[in-house]
């Protein structure tokens, strides 16, 4: 009904795989009135918050690559950070809320994958049981116990079903992404792979925030924060082109040494792209609310101006202005010789790519920067990403600088508007092409998991993140 000829033609047959999105998206009607904001930044807040809950339901990340971000975040990242920025032991506190050791449910977890792939592997007209019963760890170690326990964390019945509340909104999914699995009789069936998938970080993250102290919670995605932020160095560490891309994470100013640039510098010969990493987490309660005001909201106070500091938006102006300004002197010496600056916003949320976020982002970039300070200095517009489009950037990162890439994204979209993977010549939906290191963390994890469960009923794939 709201589509526009000629998609409105009547002969028009939708596959099925478009029909369900279609109708998902048309659901926003159920639950709110169509609103016409006037204000230009009102405007660019509704059109956030109406295609993101669309944006992440149709995600074009391979679901496989949640799972392994979180797992390298557990097991690379963490272990090497500063001993001043581990404030919080995931591992005990995982124990404590859930029972059992945050290692052990992340080799559930993979082996939950592995049988979902066999599933998936089998042959056209084969029936196919889909279920996951305890039989399939048969020949494992794991007292039984304890795997009915973890099939209890997942799953849900209908005997236990939480009393009918309104969502949200129509892409709320909160309690399936908390509990992806369906449990009936003695087998459980995934209703959504993807939230089955990110299963690992929905509970090792957002399952144990919700069990902690409110004292705790706000220190608690802190740490988390500087998790991220060291993650998207590691990215650049692994597989960026060094000659091409020289990372400098947390750059401080020469004089002043407590005073961080932003989170990090990447300079690309004269080129230097300001990076700022975000968390920036969106909560369900504005994620799905379809309400521009909160969006508008959430931008600000996350995103753009901060509540107690300076971040993102408000970060990056003024760095851009003041390394425009200062003597060369009294700059880094690595940032002596840039005469173009390109600021770059990153978010683990998939709302740094989504439609319009860089264009509210960088219309608010542009009220608050003083160009003329920033002269004789090139100053682009303000990029934004999350780090799904950062991790399908990696191939490009190997061979290209990666002021060329953002630059190519400004330059085929002005507005900014489309998804980024829309409007870019290097990157695409889909697979993280050339993501060598995390399939051999995930071939790793997968000797891991045979030895130390004997998972051994079927013979399983090794999934890879460059060709799944």
């Amino acid at each position: 009904m709201r589509l526009e000829p000629p998609y409105a033609d009547e002969s028009l047959v939708f596959a099925d795989t478009a029909l369900g999105g279609l109708l998902l998206a048309a659901g926003e009607l159920l639950y709110k009135p169509h609103v016409k904001p006037t204000d230009d930044l009102d405007v660019m807040a509704n059109l956030v918050a109406e295609f993101l809950p669309t944006y992440e339901i149709t995600s074009i990340t391979v679901p496989l690559m949640l799972f392994l971000r979180f797992y390298i975040f557990l097991t690379v990242i963490i272990p090497q950070l500063p001993d001043n920025l581990k404030t919080f032991d995931v591992n005990a506190r995982f124990e404590q809320h859930v029972g059992f050791p945050l290692k052990r449910y992340s080799q559930f977890i993979f082996a939950f994958i592995m049988h979902a792939m066999i599933e998936r592997n089998h042959p056209v007209g084969a029936p196919i049981g889909g279920a996951l019963r305890t039989s399939w760890f048969k020949n494992s170690s794991v007292p039984i116990e304890q795997i009915s326990q973890m099939f209890d964390t997942v799953s849900f019945s209908l005997s236990d079903l939480p009393d009918k509340r309104a969502p949200i909104g129509y892409g709320d999914f909160e309690s399936l992404r908390d509990r992806p699995y369906f449990k009936h009789d003695t087998g459980m069936y995934s209703l959504d792979y993807e939230y089955a998938v990110a299963k690992l970080e929905s509970a090792a993250l957002w399952r144990v925030l919700r069990n902690l102290d409110s004292n705790e919670r706000l220190p608690y995605l802190s740490f988390w924060g500087s998790v991220f932020e060291t993650y998207v160095a590691w990215l650049f560490d692994t597989y960026a082109n060094k000659r091409l891309n020289v990372f400098y994470p947390s750059p401080m100013y020469k004089h002043e040494k407590e005073r961080p640039i932003c989170d990090a510098v990447v300079v690309c010969g004269y080129t230097a792209v300001l990076v700022e990493v975000k968390l920036a987490t969106c909560s369900a309660i504005v994620r799905y609310s379809g309400d521009h005001k909160k969006f508008r909201q959430y931008l600000e106070d996350r995103l753009v101006t901060g509540t107690n500091r300076l971040v993102g938006v408000s970060q990056l102006v003024l760095a851009a202005e003041t390394l425009t300004t200062l003597p060369d002197t009294a700059k880094p010496a690595f940032l002596r010789n840039v005469t173009k600056f390109v600021p770059l916003i990153v978010t683990k949320d998939e709302i740094g790519s989504s439609w319009v976020t860089n264009t509210y982002l960088n219309a608010r970039f542009g009220q608050k920067l003083d160009q003329k300070k920033c002269r004789p200095y090139t100053i682009t517009p303000l990029v934004s990403m999350s780090v799904s489009t950062l991790e399908r950037s990696l191939a490009a990162l190997s061979k290209h600088a990666f002021n060329d890439i953002l630059e190519d994204r400004i330059r085929r979209d002005h507005k900014l508007g489309r998804p980024f993977e829309a409007a870019s010549a290097y990157v695409h939906p889909g697979p993280a092409r050339g993501a060598f290191k995390h399939d051999e963390i995930m071939e790793t994890l997968s000797n891991e998991l045979i030895t130390d469960l004997g998972v051994t009923d079927e013979p399983a794939p090794t999934p890879g993140t460059t060709s799944s």
